[in-house]
């Protein structure tokens, strides 16, 4: 009787439906991860960046570079201050920033 259930179209469809959709959440949380790493990446790397041209703005005494930074640094905080939220097939995951 067993081997009978197993052959059931209807179950097996239904089983490769639950597999492609286990398949698919796996992948969606993947995809979640790697946009959250590339979010993370891209922050820090325009801040540190920012940060070393003021800096560097500073020793040189370029006043006019100096505000440029700043401004760019300001602003970069001020999109990240309520963190960012990424999406995918659905799901949604909020990402915060220092």
């Amino acid at each position: 009787m067993s081997n009978q259930f197993a052959m059931d179209h209807n179950v097996m469809k239904q089983l490769q439906i639950i597999k492609s959709l286990q398949k698919r959440s796996e992948a969606t949380v993947q995809s979640l991860y790697a946009q959250a790493i590339l979010e993370y990446s891209l922050y820090h790397y325009n801040k540190n960046r920012l940060l070393n041209f003021i800096d560097q703005a500073l020793i040189d005494g370029k006043e006019e570079e100096f505000y440029q930074y700043s401004q760019e640094y300001k602003q970069l905080m001020e999109d990240h201050r309520d963190g960012k939220t990424v999406v995918e097939n659905g799901f949604e995951l909020h990402l915060t920033f220092e």
